[in-house]
């Protein structure tokens, strides 16, 4: 299960890649004017709320648009700060997440969703429950799914913090730098 999840977040991080490297190829200038423009009308304060809310609720918005957002703007002269902030908000909304999962846990229609589980499914959070939020924080799935998984299946909080700032943080850094790059990939 692990080999097949890293070789989907492999797959998708090269689909990102490829759709930011064209998207910089072809669309370098129009994509400079509309991250300005986004910038410029909402601020970075802006772009650190939507970034809360997506990462705190299920939403299928990936954080490495606003990623693209510092890089293609006037954002990207500071970027490792904005970039470390975000990726600071990130894990905030992922403990929210978390939050919430507790929360609805409590619930019956949330315990049908996920079925009851088992002392052996136990264990396995246990055991496994800190790489299994690291990989949710990797990847370009959903995080906030990931946390509020965690959150109704009892991980730990300090669990979850600790592999959410572990690999959260860096990974929104690591994904700059490749979104970043993109732009001369294919000149």
């Amino acid at each position: 299960m692990i080999r097949e999840n890293l070789l989907k977040a492999l797959l998708s991080l090269l689909i990102i890649l490829i759709v930011m490297g064209g998207l910089g190829f072809w669309l370098e200038e129009e994509m400079s004017m509309l991250t300005n423009w986004v910038v410029d009308r909402i601020g970075f304060t802006g772009l650190c709320l939507i970034l809360l809310i997506t990462d705190t609720f299920v939403t299928p918005f990936l954080p490495d648009i606003l990623l693209l957002v510092i890089a293609k703007s006037d954002l990207a002269e500071h970027w490792l700060a904005y970039v470390f902030i975000l990726g600071a908000v990130s894990v905030c909304a992922g403990m929210l997440g978390w939050s919430i999962g507790r929360w609805l846990g409590h619930f019956s229609l949330t315990q049908r969703l996920y079925g009851p589980i088992t002392a052996e499914q136990q264990d396995f959070v246990r055991k496994y429950g800190f790489w299994g939020v690291a990989l949710g924080a990797i990847t370009p799935l959903p995080y906030s799914f990931t946390c509020w998984t965690a959150g109704v299946i009892g991980l730990r909080w300090p669990k979850v913090l600790a592999a959410s700032l572990l690999f959260r943080i860096p990974r929104m850094i690591l994904y700059y730098l490749l979104i970043a790059s993109t732009g001369g990939l294919f000149a």
